[in-house]
């Protein structure tokens, strides 16, 4: 269980195809603010997309993709600047999915997806990625042969396709992040970078494989296959913090997630995240949260 599948199969992260669109001539079109992380393809012509700003709108070539982080209001035309309308009052074709736009030049067609995420274990990663930004995937990469599989599915009806589609955009997110980390390192997660570490890397998959273990820093050297001290050292150089203290962010995480999503009893979420009792997994809440789990959830609540 690596950390990235972890998080996104946490987060219950999915995505949605909703349209592939074709206009012609001068167009314009509007993406609303949301609780969703969108993501554009250009297949054909050429587009402009910007987010408040037109002189700092990004020119978009066939093979781009854009992804852009949710609560991000943004636009997309032939020109940057120009008029706008909703996205979703472009016409629909009789299947539903496709939207056409007739007129006057020649044609852009594009592809807009969705993700949605519940709750907060992919925060950090999304908070991570720029507001929006561009990929232009090189020959043979798998996410540019992803995108094409994808706008190549949303041209024709055919049985299974809402599944095969929205399963092709949850491969694209994982391609996308990947991708992107990997070429800006520095803007990586400390998890993503340590990720890559053969050492390192086996202690925090075994971690996120079994956050309820009793796992002790020698437990975790023997599965990164160094000596404790080396071990010690080597994850909190990469990591920021030792062992037990990730493993403890990790589980207290978890432990949000549980008492926000759920009426779980206090002794299960204990159970479940690897506390011998209710009292123990409660001082350890405290102490990380300043509150009691229970007040904490009382209050999450009532603030929701």
């Amino acid at each position: 269980m690596d950390v990235l599948t972890d998080l996104l199969q946490r987060s219950r992260a999915r995505g949605a195809a909703f349209a592939h669109t074709t206009v012609h001539g001068d167009w314009g079109v509007r993406f609303p603010a949301g609780p969703r992380v969108s993501v554009h393809a250009i297949v054909q012509g050429e587009a402009h997309l910007w987010a408040d700003a037109p002189e700092d709108a990004a020119r978009l070539a066939p093979g781009d993709i854009v992804l852009v982080r949710e609560s991000q209001r943004h636009h997309m035309a032939h020109l940057p600047g120009a008029g706008c309308i909703p996205f979703g009052d472009l016409p629909l074709d009789p299947t539903g999915r496709r939207r056409v736009v007739d007129g006057d030049g020649p044609a852009t067609v594009f592809f807009c997806g969705a993700y949605d995420f519940e709750g907060d274990l992919c925060r950090p990663t999304l908070d991570a990625l720029p507001p929006t930004f561009r990929l232009r995937p090189g020959p043979g990469s798998t996410l540019r042969a992803t995108m094409d599989l994808l706008g190549r599915e949303m041209l024709h009806e055919a049985p299974g396709q809402q599944a095969l589609l929205d399963r092709l955009l949850d491969v694209a997110l994982v391609q996308v992040l990947r991708e992107h980390f990997t070429a800006d390192d520095r803007s990586a997660p400390a998890w993503f970078r340590a990720s890559g570490d053969p050492h390192v890397g086996a202690a925090l998959r075994a971690m996120h494989a079994e956050p309820a273990r009793q796992w002790t820093v020698a437990d975790l050297a023997a599965e990164a296959m160094l000596s404790r001290s080396a071990f010690a050292r080597r994850f909190t150089d990469q990591l920021g913090v030792g062992p037990l203290a990730y493993l403890t962010e990790w589980r207290m995480a978890l432990a949000r997630e549980r008492l926000r999503d759920s009426d779980d009893r206090l002794a299960a979420v204990a159970q479940t995240l690897g506390y011998g009792s209710e009292f123990a997994f409660a001082a350890a809440f405290k102490r990380h949260h300043g509150a009691a789990p229970g007040r904490w959830r009382t209050a999450k609540r009532a603030a929701a």
